[in-house]
Order: C-alpha cells, then structure tokens, then sequence
C-alpha cells in the first residue's frame, strides 16, 4: 500500500441491525487503540471503511471491508447472491459461516465475486455478544420489565415482515396453550420503512385492544439475542432471527404461507435450510406443543451450529487480527479463503441476464461516488425505493 493506513475505522450503517452487527468490532479495535465512529452517510470519506448494505460506495474509503448484515442475506439468490451484489469493488471481505465460506469459494471463480485482496472466514460478529459478561444480567433486566414469567413456557414471534394482521393469528394460535408470547418487531422508521411503520403501529394497537394473556410486545429496538435468549421456541416465515434463534440452540420454526410483502403481489417465503421446523399457519399450535415435548428438534439445530459457527464469540477478534495485519503491511495470503485453481471470466447463460441487469444498475448510479448530483439523486432513489416497499 503506497500510504500507510491510519488506525482510523468508520462503520457504515443505515439501520440498528448494521449497527449491532459492527458493535464488537468497534469494540475491540478501540481495545487495539484504534478511532472508531458510526455513521449513517455512505458517502463518507474513511480511512478503514466497513460496509453492511446491500448498496455500498467504498471508492470514498483508502481501504474497504465489506461485512454482511445479515446471516440470510439474499437468501433468494443462493448460492450465487453475488450476481446482486458485487464484492470486487472492496478490499476484503468478511464470511460469517462455513457454509457461507463455501458459497464464496465455488462462486469466486468470477470475478465480480472477488474482493481486491481476498475473503476471510471471521465468524459472525453479531453473535459475540452472547459470549458477553452482560448478557445474562441484560436478560434478566427485560424478563424484569415486562413481567415475563419464566415458570411458562415462552415463544418469540420475530418477522421478517409484519403482514396480514399474522400477529393477531399467533396470538389467537397460543391461547389454548399455557405458554408465554414475546413479539419482537423489525424497528422500522417512519422516515425509511413509512407502511410498515405503520402496519407494525397498527398491529401492536390490535393486540392490546385484544388483551391477550400472557402476551408481551417488546420495544423493537431490544436486541435479538436478548430476546431469543429468554424463549423456548421462536417462529416466524424467513427471518433471519431464525438463524440468530440457531445460534443460541433454540427450536425455530418457519411458517412457510405466511406472506412477504417485498414484492407486489406479495410472494411466499423462501427458507433453503433444513433446520428449521416448516410448517403452515394451521399446524402452528400443535407443532408448538410438539417441540416442547421433544428434544429431537435440537439435533439439527445443534449439529447445524456446531459444523458452521467453530468461531462463536472470536469473531471480532479474528476481524481486527486482519485489519491490524492490513495496516502494518503484513503478508495476508495464510488468511485468505481458497479460490478455484483456474478462475474463469465466462458467465454462464443464466446469469448473463441478472449480471447485465447489475452492471446497467451501476453504470447508472457510478457518477454518485464522484458528485454532489449524483449523491443527490441517489438518496432521493433510496427514499422512493423504501415507499414502495
């Protein structure tokens, strides 16, 4: 590198879970002496830059680390979810799991798949926070709160997307039961996520005017693994708390007809992993009855856990070890995830079109690294995109 980097690190985010995301990162590398900050604006100009989004604009930063946000992150594209958002424009990359590790090794034979100096299997730095001296004591302060009795059994419901009045029908699902129910929304803004803003206002409005027993809606913005820490079972359609629930060896299961409201018409969810219980809303009350009563739905759950997260709670470590390596000009190679041994540059016919399709999108949006136009439009697109979400 022609000019040494400063140890000076910005985190990009856009919303609370990018930001829980770069949490211990930040952490450790103040630990190491490094100047940390957050900030909202992709635009910035940064010395070390971390992105979480799935649109980026790292030619502002001297070096680029490009991060998921999310351990299902465009699940609908796997194994190829590169054909939607390209990593050749950063320095690193960071892989969450093994499977995602693979994932990267049989698709890096493209180029638009291959950061500039590699991709590194780090872990999933979210979930150090589980490994925290704080994290019992944090639960304990939300049971207290909000009057939880742990002597019932509890379940989480955390969406991906609220729709179709689906939080009255878990609520009425359970009732019959003698179980506790925490609802842990997406924290949608009025300004970026305006309808489901709404329609998660309205949603909690309905559940408290029902009066619900043993029902508990938590403020969105509590941290997940908090939250999932304190449950027995959680459910919802194709979040990504799904995984988290995994991580802290939690039965989950996935209501696969409850709608998602991404697309117009609104589509069925999409989950490509088996560890997960599948079911339709009508089984909801009976499967819950059921994981109670059977441990075998925590052997793949566990086995899971086990072959893909060996980095649990040094994941923040593992990054900065890398980033410290970056700025003292260290070798990288003994880092880096393997690649395929004859690279090619041909994109097989049913990826020309999405990749075309992705090369257009950036051709049209280029000029926004450069100028103050550009940054400008691109923002007002980012709004309208969100409205019609």
């Amino acid at each position: 590198m022609k000019n040494k980097l400063k140890k000076e690190i910005t985190f990009i985010v856009t919303d609370n879970v990018e930001k829980q995301c770069c949490e211990p990162i930040a952490f450790e590398a103040e630990n190491r002496g490094y100047s940390v900050k957050f900030t909202e604006n992709k635009f910035a100009k940064c010395e070390i830059g971390f992105y979480c989004s799935h649109w980026n604009f790292p030619k502002h930063s001297k070096f680029s680390v490009v991060h998921l946000h999310d351990l299902g992150q465009q699940h609908g594209e796997w194994p190829m979810m590169w054909k939607k958002e390209y990593w050749n424009i950063f320095d690193i990359a960071l892989l969450p799991s093994r499977e995602w590790a693979d994932m990267w090794k049989n698709a890096s034979c493209y180029d638009f798949v291959k950061p500039k100096r590699g991709a590194f299997f780090t872990g999933w730095t979210k979930a150090d926070r589980i490994y925290e001296k704080c994290f019992s004591a944090n639960c304990e302060k939300l049971i207290k709160k909000y009057g939880i009795d742990l002597n019932k059994k509890t379940i989480l419901y955390a969406p991906s997307w609220e729709w179709d009045n689906r939080q009255l029908e878990i609520c009425e699902s359970v009732q019959g039961l003698d179980v506790n129910l925490i609802i842990k929304q997406f924290p949608a803004t009025p300004e970026v996520f305006p309808e489901q803003y709404k329609i998660i206002n309205e949603a909690h409005q309905k559940t408290r005017e029902k009066n619900y027993k043993n029902v508990f809606i938590l403020d969105s913005k509590t941290n997940i693994y908090d939250a999932i820490n304190i449950c027995d079972c959680l459910v919802s359609e194709e979040s990504s708390t799904l995984y988290e629930a995994m991580l802290l060896g939690k039965p989950v299961i996935a209501v696969n007809d409850w709608l998602v409201p991404d697309v117009k018409p609104a589509r069925l969810p999409d989950f490509p992993y088996d560890f997960a219980i599948k079911i339709p809303k009508k089984d909801l009350s009976k499967t819950i009855e059921s994981v109670f009563k059977d441990d075998e739905y925590l052997k793949k759950i566990i086995e899971y856990k086990k072959r893909n997260f060996p980095q649990l709670g040094h994941s923040a470590k593992n990054v900065m070890d890398i980033i410290d390596f970056v700025v003292e000009e260290k070798n990288l190679n003994s880092l880096k995830t393997k690649i395929a041994e004859k690279p090619s540059k041909k994109v097989p016919k049913k990826l020309k079109k999405a990749v075309n399709e992705r090369k257009w999108i950036l051709f049209k949006y280029e000029f926004a690294h450069n100028t103050k136009l550009g940054s400008f439009l691109y923002k007002i697109h980012e709004k309208l995109k969100c409205r019609n979400q």
